[in-house]
């Protein structure tokens, strides 16, 4: 094998990294804010097609600890966003983040607000006010 056939293999895998992804509406080129996570599966979800999260914030009303409690199987997936590069804010409340230390100076292409769980399990219901206030 020759130099010249193994390095035009590397710029070629090199040109398949830069692709552009897409899922859906969104592509691992946007700057991506999450708002509301719950258990943190969807952001996960997108960071994994992706292969990267370097590009996406997701936040929690949560802090950590509660986050545990009500959604557990939330670990797996913030683990995966923390070695995907993703920036992971807890306790943030979609009225205060024009005030967030962090989200106040950045700019995103796009917004995603999931709509909350539905409430179907007890202990999980919320009050539409929360949600909405």
């Amino acid at each position: 094998m020759n130099s010249s056939s193994s390095s035009s293999r590397r710029r070629r895998r090199r040109r398949r990294k830069e692709r552009v992804r897409w899922i859906q509406h969104y592509n691992n080129g946007q700057k991506i804010l999450l708002v509301g996570e719950g258990d943190f599966s969807f952001s996960a979800c997108l960071a994994r097609a992706f292969g990267s999260a370097v590009n996406m914030v997701a936040t929690s009303l949560h802090s950590q600890e509660l986050l545990k409690v009500k959604h557990w199987t939330s670990e797996a997936e913030l683990q995966t966003l923390e070695r995907l590069g993703c920036l992971i804010l807890h306790e943030v409340g979609v009225n205060e983040m024009g005030n967030h230390p962090t989200l106040s100076r950045m700019k995103f292409d796009v917004v995603i607000f999931n709509f909350p769980h539905a409430g179907h399990f007890p202990g999980f219901c919320e009050r539409d006010e929360e949600l909405i206030g």
